[in-house]
């Protein structure tokens, strides 16, 4: 399974479209958001994508609950962390990083901006850095295969 990572998205339409159009030109199977939409404006355009969409919450998003009424109509969104399965993997998606008691095969967060792929023997810790662009410089997504535990961060400035 192809999984699109994004996090950070911080309200940038611009970024935030090219990072749907990356995620659909590459088809995609499921798209993982680890919060940080900031504004209900910025989060409706994520019904745009072709794929399944489920995000957390981070400490920036603001009106939650019209976040999440938003979002519950083309996709998930739950409070942080949130542990599910998908393709038989055991996910953790987060907004920060943090300490699980369950065995998990792959962390998903954000908050920190700055892209990360850590694997250890028993899991994957994916930050795909920010979408926004704007504290570091570069807007950047991740793609994650499942089947071969290969992960890749992407710039969406010289992608596309």
């Amino acid at each position: 399974m192809k999984i699109g990572i994004l996090s950070d998205t911080h309200n940038n339409t611009d970024k935030i479209l090219k990072a749907i159009e990356f995620f659909n030109l590459r088809q995609v199977n499921f798209v993982l958001h680890a919060g940080d939409f900031s504004f209900v404006s910025s989060a409706k355009h994520f019904e745009k994508l072709k794929a399944p969409f489920m995000a957390v919450f981070g400490n920036n998003d603001f009106e939650t609950c019209d976040l999440a009424r938003t979002i519950n109509k083309f996709g998930q969104i739950y409070d942080s962390p949130y542990m599910f399965v998908l393709d038989g993997k055991t996910f953790v998606l987060t907004h920060r990083i943090c300490s699980v008691e369950k065995h998990f095969d792959y962390m998903i967060y954000g908050h920190t901006h700055k892209p990360s792929i850590q694997k250890t023997p028993d899991a994957t810790f994916i930050n795909p850095g920010e979408v926004w662009g704007k504290r570091y410089g570069r807007s950047t997504v991740a793609v994650l295969e499942t089947e071969t535990n290969r992960v890749e961060i992407f710039d969406l400035d010289l992608e596309n």
